[in-house]
């Protein structure tokens, strides 16, 4: 069996979407043939729930000190540090006939490309999931962040040339392949596909149970910033204040929380009076079994993804893939409410999902938005959301093993 190491130096924990991508990626590899192997962060050898096999690989390569990246002496700095983790983990074992990566920024493609400059020849497929421009923590489109990526890039083609390696890129959505179009284009690398969304696209779900009420996702996930916790907070809020409008009766209220950062007192205390407000408030806490979650999620006709629109410009969603995978498994439709101008609101209509934008987004009118949303004609989710990003990465990849002399 050809060995295939997935490189992923930033997931170091169950929060966030980082399982939900690997788990079933791992699984449609060792289906194909491939000895498929998962390079991730060190601290997540101590999670039980972690996808196997699992190696633990990298150390401070991962999201640590967003200011360094849009910096060319801290990016290589970062990348020299990925460089030799990624040395010392190859020395060992059968070569690597395959490298597959997604989530990297520049820094991590950099260090990714500085071992490919010394590595034996190999299949090397790269998603590029984040926008050329990406920091973390600032608006999109940061021109150092730019520049740096556009060194990643040259040097990742250069290490392609030098070491013979069969390398194939690709993107999450449309609008990232248009980002890296000029990029590509000045570092001599090829165009790439638009790949299916990496999770929840292509699972098998069964329907909940006849009796099961429909639900709104109100959040799910971390409360990182730009996340749309806040606006989930005041929906909450106005449905203790004001009650259920009567054409969302008999529907429950879906919120998932799973995070690093502690809830507030006063969060706990109004999820608290809503669950004594007999609501139909589902409250989930930590980390969610992958079926669990997806039969969760696909009893969920509308959602609220208030995400940032200057953080999420460029930025793209697990939530909206996996949550709109879900709904398409079954045949049904799905209807989203969110700021205008962001990457969410152009990805949405691609995928078939409805996306409504309230009146007032500064005003407590997002419940009526998702009223709105509601009462909207439903219409069909993309078929690019029944095709599995693992089926897709192994027919993608060539089971060749590379002869090395």
């Amino acid at each position: 069996m050809p060995r295939l190491v997935i490189v992923e130096p930033a997931y170091a924990s169950t929060v966030g979407h980082h399982g939900e991508v690997n788990r079933p990626l791992l699984a449609a590899l060792q289906k194909a043939g491939w000895q498929a192997e998962l390079w991730a962060d060190v601290a997540l050898e101590a999670e039980a729930s972690a996808p196997q096999p699992l190696r633990g690989v990298f150390s401070g390569c991962g999201y640590e000190d967003p200011r360094h990246w849009r910096d060319l002496g801290g990016m290589v700095q970062l990348a020299r540090r990925m460089e030799q983790q990624l040395l010392e983990a190859s020395a060992a074992g059968e070569p690597v006939a395959a490298w597959l990566a997604h989530s990297l920024l520049p820094f991590q493609l950099l260090g990714l490309a500085r071992h490919l400059a010394q590595a034996p020849a190999a299949q090397v497929l790269i998603s590029l999931m984040f926008a050329p421009g990406e920091t973390l923590e600032d608006g999109a489109g940061c021109p150092e962040a730019i520049a740096n990526c556009r060194v990643a890039l040259a040097a990742l083609a250069k290490a392609a040339e030098k070491q013979s390696h069969r390398l194939q890129l690709a993107f999450a959505s449309r609008q990232h392949e248009q980002l890296y179009r000029p990029l590509l284009q000045a570092t001599g690398l090829p165009d790439g596909d638009v790949h299916p969304p990496v999770v929840g696209a292509g699972h098998e779900l069964r329907a909940a149970a006849p009796d099961a009420p429909p639900l709104v996702l109100l959040h799910w996930g971390d409360r990182k910033a730009g996340k749309g916790h806040r606006e989930a907070l005041v929906v909450l809020r106005t449905l203790v204040e004001q009650g259920v409008p009567p054409a969302l009766t008999g529907w429950g209220w879906l919120w998932h929380q799973h995070s690093h950062e502690a809830c507030s007192e006063e969060e706990a205390a109004l999820l608290a009076r809503a669950e004594r407000a007999s609501l139909g408030l589902v409250l989930l806490q930590g980390e969610v079994e992958s079926a669990a979650m997806q039969a969760w999620l696909a009893r969920c006709p509308l959602a609220l993804l208030a995400y940032d629109p200057q953080r999420y410009r460029q930025r793209s969603s697990g939530l909206l893939w996996q949550w709109a995978a879900c709904r398409a498994a079954l045949g049904l439709p799905a209807a989203a409410v969110g700021h205008g101008g962001s990457w969410l609101a152009a990805e949405a209509p691609e995928l078939g999902v409805g996306w409504h934008i309230p009146m007032d987004a500064e005003s407590k009118s997002w419940l009526a938005a998702l009223l709105a949303a509601h009462q909207a004609p439903p219409a069909p989710l993309a078929t690019q959301l029944r095709e599995s990003f693992g089926d897709w990465a192994t027919g993608r990849l060539n089971k060749t093993v590379v002869t090395i002399t």
